[in-house]
């Protein structure tokens, strides 16, 4: 049953892994996007705008996969599925502020690209949105970092 519950709780941590490489990918638009022009920041900036409520939907899995490895975890220590659920130590805590954070640097997208498309004012809006990304990155890097530690606990 070990190596079940190892197996178990190791899913989480490879998902992240592609989650944080795609996430970097996407914090890159900065840099990226300043170098485009025309048609062809257009579509780049259509994809990035995909590409951040598809980050949304796979954060909310992610932490749903966490959360059933966590239920499945008390289940085959202590035969009880609720046992294992509350954050026990900073990277179950951090988690869901990340995903909070996740959730307002997508909401401060749409009212860019809505301020965009209806010929306003939306220097404000992108501000709040590089603001809650780059808090939502540094908060994704310690998370990841925390997470890799507790991976071998895990172990």
């Amino acid at each position: 049953m070990l190596a079940v519950r190892t197996i178990i709780m190791l899913i989480h941590p490879v998902l992240a892994g592609f989650f944080v490489i795609w996430l970097v990918r996407q914090y890159g638009w900065r840099k990226r996007g300043m170098s485009l022009r025309g048609q062809e920041r257009k579509e780049a900036l259509a994809q990035h705008q995909r590409h951040g409520e598809w980050l949304l939907w796979a954060g909310i899995s992610l932490a749903a996969i966490a959360f059933i490895a966590r239920a499945i975890s008390g289940i085959i220590d202590n035969d009880d599925w609720t046992s294992n659920l509350l954050p026990q130590n900073i990277h179950g805590f951090s988690g869901p502020i990340g995903l909070i954070l996740l959730w307002f640097v997508v909401k401060y997208g749409r009212e860019t690209a809505h301020r965009i498309e209806e010929n306003e004012s939306f220097a404000v809006e992108r501000t709040k949105h590089g603001r809650a990304s780059d808090m939502m990155m540094a908060l994704v890097m310690i998370h990841a970092f925390l997470g890799l530690i507790y991976t071998f606990q895990v172990i």
